[in-house]
């Protein structure tokens, strides 16, 4: 593999990582994993959001330490460099499958959403088609541009959670959380299981972007993507809070989007009503952050893999690809609820934790690092 395989040579800042960082957590996590968690843990399902932000801390830090050997190698490369030729390609060729397919699945994640709530008479492979395009679109401008959108969407984000929060507060009942630790802690730890897979270990990305943070941005790095991890468990926590406060523990495990739903019960003085909009539209954005992620990552990790100088060639291809099998990739709700809890937290865990965390001890062991530029050609070919 060469080191010089990829694309052309973008750079962000760690501000824009950790901004990055949060809307990817936050993305189809935020309307999806509320009620896998409150299904599991009951009312003390916000107790579980608290417990999951000391392992996120633990989970980048075995990023940030690869990052530290292999300042500018990806995944891929540095995998390759630990490993051997081989080896090492067999190991980036995981991650390749891991990416394709979390992007077929955030994809299917979001045309559900929309062909239940917002667009129920739409076909769904209309929606998936034309919601690839924009991805497409984002992907091949790079992930500068992709970073320069996620700080817009994250003013934005915060902005709808505090309207959405203040308009609630009426409707909270604290009633709805006793009793408190009722079967002692058991019951939030096991509600820290589907987060785990879904979305902390997804995070795994981060082995592809840091390489592109700029030289003089590398000390702000570990302060920006742990502020990432504090806010993303501060709203996560939120979120999970008043959807038990307001709708109750038993009213959110019925509903497969129960954010939505609880945004939709905001009615002030018939003044403030259908904000649930709001909550769609920026949902939507955060959907577009993380899935442009993982379509650039993928994109990236193959054509690393292949030897190639340039992405731009496989992202076409590869949505075209994630576009159908988007429609397929599963059944229904339930088919979906089975294969998240049963197999993909397992298979995220080991992708996102395991194999990451096993290069980094083979690294120390070996006492292998690199300062070899493995970044993008500066110029595409022929430019």
């Amino acid at each position: 593999m060469s080191m010089r395989s990829g694309f052309v040579n973008n750079e962000i800042t760690s501000r824009q990582v950790s901004k990055l960082l949060y809307l990817f957590s936050v993305g189809s996590a935020a309307l999806i994993v509320p009620t896998a968690t409150v299904t599991i843990a009951k009312q003390d399902g916000w107790i579980s959001m608290l417990l999951i932000v000391p392992v996120q801390y633990a989970i980048v830090l075995v990023y940030l330490a690869l990052m530290r050997r292999f300042p500018r190698m990806t995944i891929a490369q540095y995998a390759e460099f630990i490993a051997g030729r081989w080896i090492g390609k067999s190991i980036a060729l995981t991650f390749v499958f891991f990416f394709f397919i979390l992007s077929t699945l955030v994809l299917r994640n979001m045309v559900d959403f929309m062909s239940k709530t917002v667009l129920p008479q739409t076909p769904t492979w209309f929606i998936s088609g034309t919601f690839m395009i924009v991805i497409l679109y984002g992907v091949f401008l790079g992930i500068e541009t992709i970073a320069r959108t996620g700080e817009i969407l994250y003013i934005w984000s915060l902005f709808v959670l505090v309207i959405i929060t203040l308009s609630l507060m009426n409707q909270v009942h604290l009633e709805f959380f006793e009793p408190v630790l009722a079967n002692g802690l058991i019951a939030p730890l096991k509600g820290m299981y589907p987060v785990l897979g879904f979305p902390l270990t997804e995070c795994v990305f981060l082995t592809a972007i840091l390489p592109m943070v700029k030289e003089s941005e590398r000390e702000k790095l570990n302060r920006g993507i742990f502020g990432a991890v504090a806010v993303t468990g501060a709203i996560t926590t939120l979120i999970v809070f008043l959807l038990i406060a307001v709708m109750g523990s038993g009213e959110t495990t019925r509903s497969p989007f129960a954010v939505y739903e609880m945004a939709k019960l905001i009615n002030i003085e018939e003044i403030l009503v259908r904000v649930e909009i709001l909550f769609a539209v920026v949902w939507i954005g955060t959907v577009f952050v993380k899935l442009s992620l993982s379509v650039y990552v993928l994109s990236v990790l193959l054509g690393q893999v292949l030897g190639l100088r340039a992405y731009r060639p496989l992202v076409f291809p590869l949505c075209m690809l994630i576009a159908p099998l988007s429609l397929i990739i599963y059944r229904n709700g339930v088919h979906s609820t089975n294969f998240a809890m049963n197999v993909w937290t397992v298979y995220s865990v080991m992708q996102g934790l395991l194999v990451p965390l096993l290069l980094l001890l083979a690294a120390l062991l070996m006492r292998k690092r690199s300062r070899k530029d493995g970044r993008f050609p500066s110029k595409e070919p022929n430019a």
